[in-house]
């Protein structure tokens, strides 16, 4: 996923209006299946690390492995997120799936990916707009007071956007 050629293509695939809904849906799910497959091995080595962990220590486990989807991430994150604004639902769902296994994962930080949730809480979709609450209450509980800190600064650039705009 990192390699210059297949970078090249995805990046293509997630940002061209005109790139096919399904390869665009296919990319997607590749990374979902990727952050899964990443997520069902740190179980596993957790799992080992507890069978061992007086003898191991516990920063050299897995650091490596947890960069490289860290990195992948952040190489495609902002057309993951863009994705939620995809005419098909289809592709918002997928989009969806794969921020959930990104903020589970802790991947990234949330402030980047909140505006998006919220945003997507008024998707036309049930199924998104409830999957999107949901994930935006998970982030509530586990930091409480970020969502309200990070919606405050929303509205405060698009303030400041709409005074940059009517001055034009």
């Amino acid at each position: 996923m990192l390699g210059q050629d297949m970078q090249e293509l995805y990046i293509h695939l997630l940002t061209r209006k005109k790139a096919p809904v399904k390869m665009r849906c296919q990319v997607l799910r590749n990374m979902l299946m990727y952050l899964m497959e990443e997520e069902a091995r740190m179980i596993k080595a957790d799992q080992e690390w507890k069978k061992l962990q007086n003898k191991e220590d516990l920063k050299e486990m897995g650091n490596i492995q947890s960069g490289m989807a860290s990195t992948i991430i952040q190489v495609y994150i902002k057309q993951i997120l863009e994705s939620f604004f995809h005419h098909y639902s289809q592709v918002r769902m997928i989009a969806l799936s794969v921020i959930t296994l990104i903020l589970r994962q802790g991947l990234v930080h949330p402030v980047q990916i909140v505006p998006y949730l919220i945003s997507m809480g008024t998707d036309s979709d049930s199924t998104i707009r409830a999957k999107a609450d949901q994930q935006v209450q998970e982030l509530d509980k586990k930091y409480p007071g970020f969502i309200q800190v990070t919606t405050i600064n929303t509205r405060q650039t698009c303030r400041f956007t709409k005074i940059g705009i009517d001055r034009w």
